[in-house]
């Protein structure tokens, strides 16, 4: 019996080792399993089709919930502060640490998005942003490269519907895969559309880790100003605050992070992410040709993404 267990996992284990080897097979799985099956299952997915306001003043793209908080808490509290119309939307769930959910069980992945929501809702709260306005497309942590397409429009989707006065995004500073590829998503549709009030932050990266107080842009070429935030005492401790709500994550011991912007520069968004992600070129060429067939294909068939196209009848 003893051996019989012993030959079982490892066959398990090279299981595992094979699915991993390539995105196509994970998500197979991921679609047998019932994770994710675009758009009507999508573990802790939560986007409404209709939406109450649409004055949107402030639209935040952020891979996991906490980026928003860790890069931009300060900036978003002081539109707060103006009275703005402030919506977070989270490309991923944020089941991602300590493996997967293609790999755990499916209860376990359910309780990790529930707690990782709730932390968010609650640390937002803080800045007197609403439940409502928080959303989740529930793509998978550490997997969004498996949904380039469906992510585009996705947020295609939201930026045409919510008409946002300003977005804010991540940079892509080879952080993060997730970071990275949120913000070429956005930053694709944006440069499609002709969106132009696009600003990006820089939260982690190679040179600078999570945490640091006097953060800078890893890549200096822009053209555009680096905007830094001089953050009060006051606001320093309404930041570990909020930080201190993503206790799952133990981020609080990081409200010394710093805060920049810039305007974001999109002229060389492929050669950036080239540069910085930590996928090969290789790796990342399906990616960038995903994203642009799927916006070429929906710009060319309609100047705005119907509820048609984006439910994907």
């Amino acid at each position: 019996m003893l051996f019989k267990n012993k030959y079982i996992k490892k066959l398990i284990i090279k299981l595992f080792q094979y699915i991993q080897r390539k995105d196509s097979r994970i998500k197979r799985v991921e679609y047998i399993r019932g994770l994710y099956r675009y758009p009507s299952k999508m573990l802790g997915r939560k986007l409404p089709y209709n939406f109450k306001r649409t004055d949107t003043d402030v639209l935040v793209f952020a891979a996991h919930p906490d980026d928003d908080i860790l890069g931009l808490g300060t900036t978003l509290y002081r539109h707060s502060l103006k009275g703005e119309n402030i919506k977070v939307v989270f490309s991923t769930n944020g089941t991602g640490r300590g493996g997967e959910s293609w790999n755990i069980s499916v209860g376990e992945s359910k309780r990790r998005l529930d707690t990782r929501y709730r932390e968010a809702v609650q640390a937002l709260s803080l800045i007197n942003i609403p439940d409502e306005n928080i959303y989740c497309l529930g793509y998978p942590d550490g997997g969004t490269q498996r949904y380039m397409k469906n992510m585009s429009l996705d947020i295609l989707h939201l930026i045409q519907k919510l008409k946002p006065g300003r977005i804010y995004v991540h940079c892509i500073e080879g952080g993060h895969r997730d970071h990275d590829l949120t913000s070429y998503v956005v930053k694709s549709v944006c440069k499609e559309i002709g969106y132009s009030h696009l600003f990006e932050w820089t939260e982690y990266n190679p040179n600078q880790p999570l945490g640091t107080q006097d953060v800078k842009f890893l890549s200096a070429e822009s053209t555009t100003k680096e905007l830094k935030i001089k953050i009060s005492a006051e606001e320093r401790i309404l930041k570990r605050k909020m930080l201190a709500s993503h206790h799952s994550q133990d981020v609080e011991q990081f409200y010394l992070q710093g805060e920049a912007i810039r305007i974001a520069d999109i002229a060389q968004l492929e050669i950036d992410l080239y540069e910085h992600s930590q996928f090969s070129k290789t790796r990342l060429l399906p990616i960038v040709n995903d994203v642009n067939k799927t916006l070429m294909m929906t710009q060319k068939k309609s100047s705005f993404l119907t509820e048609k196209d984006y439910l994907g009848n």
